[in-house]
């Protein structure tokens, strides 16, 4: 667990049968219409995730003991362009807490997530945040049509 105290931020790893997986799922379903998943099909999906943390781990992040936002360590993409491993997967901030550090600090707490499971190397995929991730460290390398949607493919080193 994190705590970053400049932005009362703390993240937490999501587990199974909890009211954040249940938080987080609806998030999903309805922030990324690219997944074509129902709130229901997220929840299954997150809560077999949850079940098991030896590859990958699903963050919820905090602020006075709310949740406002998540971000996944997946190993693989959906469908995606480019055979790398592993993601920085589905960031997302509720918005009024966006701009505020809460993205940032989940972004760290994956990339110390990744570290702890002895990768040196992290990527992801984004529409429209490549300023947001350049910020944080991250280089754009490759552009890719993914889904439908122009997409940068991002790396960190860690």
């Amino acid at each position: 667990m994190e705590n970053v105290e400049t932005t009362g931020i703390q993240t937490f790893i999501v587990e199974p049968r909890t009211p954040e997986l249940e938080i987080c799922a609806r998030w999903r379903a309805n922030a990324f219409s690219a997944l074509e998943a129902s709130f229901e099909q997220e929840l299954r999906s997150l809560e077999l995730f949850a079940s098991d943390q030896s590859h990958g781990v699903a963050l919820v992040a905090k602020a006075n003991g709310e949740p406002v936002g998540t971000c996944l360590l997946v190993e693989s993409e959906i469908e995606p362009n480019h055979d790398v491993s592993p993601w920085l997967a589905g960031l997302f901030v509720v918005p009024e807490h966006r701009r505020k550090g809460a993205g940032a600090v989940l972004v760290r707490a994956i990339e110390d997530q990744a570290r702890q499971r002895d990768f040196s190397r992290l990527y992801l995929y984004t529409t429209n945040a490549v300023d947001f991730y350049e910020r944080l460290g991250w280089v754009v390398r490759d552009r890719t049509h993914w889904k439908g949607f122009d997409t940068a493919l991002m790396v960190r080193d860690l």
